[in-house]
Formats: structure tokens, C-alpha cells, sequence
């Protein structure tokens, strides 16, 4: 049984491995082109494989914390405040603090073969709940995590997951809600493979 399978015996819902590759890209049947938002492939995957690659994500806060869309800082900064209501200092400072993946990487896998860097799925409260006691038990120690309501799935959980080792939590943003079909019973939540892997050692 591999870790994904593990996970949602354990903890329930419905879980997918996020690969992040910085050098050669493993074959796969669906590459999108063009047209797809990060959180919309999360539900696809759900399927089928998925690999994405900058030409097919048509999502400017996607591009941007994974490192495709260096300039997009201040048309980021531009739509925060005029279109979500933030002053301009307050969306600044939320770009700013955005997680984001430096350095290059070609492609992201979603439930490719490949061993996954990242969990990730939509959870119930209740399951939350189980997973969180779980990371008690096994840690010693309180969940802590950073919450936003901007470039929720991809930065905030997928992204943060990945480049902090810790689990990431988000109730989502209304893109997010809007492509990825996030219903309203559910969260979005981010497992490094470590601390998976370690919370599966927990046996409880």
C-alpha cells in the first residue's frame, strides 16, 4: 500500500501526491496546454495523473509562488486592492509573505508514480480533527499554522507544505472555492511526506 493509499485509510477523504520536479519530467498521459488553475488540476487528478507546466497553469498567484512568474509581484499587489478590497500597503505585505518556490522547477506531478513530496486533500472538519490529535501523539506538540484568505491551495498548503516541512491549512480563497470545487464542509490541508510518513509510524 503506498503513502497515499495509507493516508486516506487513516485519516479518510480523498488524498493526492504532489510531486515537484526541478530537473527531468517523468512521462505522462495528461499534460494540460493551457486553461487550467492549480486547484482545478488538484480535482482532476482526483482521476486521472496530471502534470503541470508553466505553459498549461493559467493562474497568475499559481505562477507566482512557484517560481513561473517572477514579474507578477505588483499585478498580484494590483488585484488585492482593487479587486479584493485591501488597502495597497495591506496587499503588499500579503505578497510579500506568500510562500514561493525559488530556484527552478519544470513541472509539478499530481498523483504521478513518482514518490510524492506532499499530501494534500480536502477534508472534512472531523477528519481534521482525527489528524490533528494524531500529530499530537506523535509530535508532543500543538498544530501550529498560518492562515490567509489569498493563493490558498497553491501557496498556502501546497507550496508552504513543501518549502517549510510543516502541515499547512487553509479554508480556502473564492478562486479556490470557485475552480477547484472546494464545497463548503471542507478544508484544504498539506502533508510533507516526512511528517506523513512519521505520523503513520504513530500506529494509533
Amino acid at each position: 500500500m503506498d503513502l497515499v493509499e495509507e493516508f486516506q485509510r487513516r485519516f479518510g477523504g480523498r488524498w493526492i501526491g504532489l510531486k515537484f520536479y526541478r530537473d527531468e519530467l517523468p512521462p505522462v498521459e495528461e499534460v494540460p496546454r493551457k486553461g487550467v488553475r492549480f486547484c482545478e488540476a488538484i480535482t482532476r487528478s482526483l482521476t486521472r495523473p496530471l502534470l503541470l507546466t508553466p505553459e498549461g497553469l493559467n493562474c497568475r498567484g499559481a505562477c507566482y509562488v512557484f517560481g513561473w512568474n517572477e514579474g507578477g509581484k505588483e499585478e498580484m499587489v494590483d488585484r488585492f486592492h482593487t479587486e479584493g478590497g485591501f488597502s495597497r500597503q495591506t496587499a503588499k505585505r500579503l505578497v510579500e509573505d506568500l510562500p514561493k518556490i525559488y530556484g527552478p522547477l519544470k513541472g509539478i506531478g499530481l498523483n504521478v508514480k513518482n514518490g510524492p513530496d506532499v499530501l494534500l486533500s480536502y477534508l472534512q472538519p472531523g477528519q481534521v480533527m482525527k489528524l490533528l490529535r494524531d500529530y499530537q501523539l506523535q509530535f508532543g506538540e500543538d498544530l501550529k499554522v498560518d492562515l490567509s484568505s489569498i493563493v490558498s491551495v497553491c501557496g498556502h498548503v501546497a507550496v508552504e507544505a513543501f518549502v517549510e516541512g510543516r502541515i499547512a491549512l487553509s479554508f480556502g480563497c473564492s478562486d479556490a472555492r470557485r475552480y477547484g470545487r472546494i464545497t463548503r464542509d471542507r478544508v484544504a490541508i498539506g502533508v510533507p511526506t516526512e511528517v506523513a510518513k512519521n505520523l503513520l509510524r504513530g500506529g494509533r
